[in-house]
């Protein structure tokens, strides 16, 4: 190569673009790498570095399906099916234990010899059999409780003006969020990060109406300070667990990050891009905490490197996702 840039200089760099060319052709998907989970189509990547080796099959098997659909799959099947997932590995790791609480979701009749009533239940059934207000030993009932942990989705939405090309992506997503939430009556809340930090633009709640009025009124930005809303999220996801919610943190970005964090804090992978490097941090976090990621990329692009000294925005929501153990979607 050397040889060829002192013969002549158009020479040599011809030959270092071919050489680009045919190691992007070679290491194309080595960035996957670690992902169980893996199908690639027209529409639309996903890969996930959560699931056990043994349910590789019945992926692989879902990724012929997709690849057979080609270009009629919607990308929203592609977010909500990175949701499904999420949502049993979250309920998994938030299953509660034996003499843990859980929401009430209706009554049963007792058939021990000591338990707590519920009052309200048990008068309205004492005033339907007996027309009368004091409820008897026979009318008394006990709370039924799920003790399957309930999930809080907490949204970190990319506002930058790098993001105005992938506005269609941003609907896509919201899509597929939409309907997983609408059906399982979600607690879903929404940070904004744009400027130089990030806001709480709609604390948890399961009115999703109230969510998307909130995000009408979201403007775009110059910066991406995408470090600063994970954290933010991060923070939230804790307080939701606290609330008996396990949270699942999904982050849609086009990983374009240029907004470091105001405190420098060092990650166990080093980047020379102080925003990246901030990211990774909160990145380290996010996995000590076991928190369930679903990352969504509304650029996604091929190929990519994982040896530059500098990573493109899908190498980097990539390694967020594989830190994390969470999904990736990336959609074209």
């Amino acid at each position: 190569m050397i040889v060829l840039l002192l013969i002549d200089v158009k020479l040599g760099l011809l030959a270092l673009l071919l050489s680009l060319l045919i190691d992007a052709f070679l290491h194309k998907n080595a960035i996957y790498v670690g992902g169980n989970a893996f199908f690639f189509s027209r529409k639309g990547v996903f890969a996930n570095f959560s699931l056990e080796p043994a349910k590789k099959a019945g992926m692989l098997s879902l990724s012929r399906g997709l690849k057979i659909l080609g270009g009629e799959i919607r990308q929203s099947d592609i977010v909500s099916f990175a949701f499904k997932l999420s949502r049993k590995v979250a309920k998994m790791r938030g299953r509660r234990k034996g003499g843990e609480k859980g929401a009430v979701t209706g009554y049963l009749i007792p058939h021990k010899k000591y338990f707590k009533p519920l009052l309200i239940s048990s008068i309205r059934r004492a005033v339907l059999r007996r027309k009368k207000l004091k409820p008897v030993w026979e009318d008394l009932v006990e709370a039924r409780r799920d003790r399957r942990a309930r999930t809080s989705m907490i949204i970190v939405l990319d506002s930058s003006a790098s993001m105005m090309y992938s506005l269609r992506g941003i609907y896509t997503a919201i899509k597929g969020i939409e309907k997983e939430s609408r059906r399982h009556r979600d607690r879903i809340s929404l940070i904004v990060c744009k400027g130089f930090g990030s806001v709480v633009v709609q604390q948890p709640t399961t009115n999703f109406n109230l969510l998307l009025s909130k995000l009408k009124k979201v403007g775009l930005n110059d910066f991406t300070p995408l470090a600063s809303g994970m954290f933010r999220g991060y923070l939230l996801a804790l307080r939701e667990r606290r609330r008996g919610y396990e949270p699942i943190l999904v982050v849609i970005s086009d990983g374009n990050v240029n907004v470091p964090l105001e405190k420098s804090f060092r990650s166990r992978e080093y980047s020379i891009d102080p925003a990246v490097q901030s990211v990774l941090y909160v990145t380290d976090l996010i996995a000590k905490a076991k928190i369930e990621t679903v990352i969504i990329n509304t650029k996604h692009r091929e190929p990519v490197y994982e040896s530059a000294p500098l990573i493109s925005g899908t190498e980097l929501l990539i390694k967020v996702a594989k830190k994390t153990r969470g999904s990736y979607v990336g959609l074209i």
